[in-house]
């Protein structure tokens, strides 16, 4: 009788299309609905922006599912079109959850 060595054993996560079809479960089982936005934090937010001087800000937002958070300058408020800009990214403001200045 041949002895087979030693044999890693991959049960969970064989295959490619395993892994890939797992990481895309578990993608979508994590994903909330978006938070509703108070009226006062809305205020807050408001207050923040009016009063905007330069300084480094934090916005949390909310994308298909997920809350994420940028760092940066504001560089444009769209009234028009709905959004701020920060570090190059446009963030809607139905998707925003929270801004705030960077105390780094």
């Amino acid at each position: 009788m041949k002895d087979r060595g030693m044999l890693k054993w991959a049960p969970y996560k064989s295959l490619d299309q395993q892994a890939d079809f797992l990481a895309r479960m578990d993608y979508e089982r994590n994903k909330r609905p978006c938070p509703q936005m108070s009226n006062d934090k809305a205020e807050e937010i408001n207050d923040l922006l009016t009063n905007y001087k330069g300084e480094k800000i934090v916005a949390r937002y909310w994308h298909d599912g997920y809350i994420y958070a940028i760092h940066g300058y504001l560089e444009e408020v769209s009234t028009i079109y709905g959004y701020l800009r920060i570090g190059g990214e446009e963030i809607y403001f139905r998707q925003l959850t929270d801004l705030y200045p960077d105390n780094d």
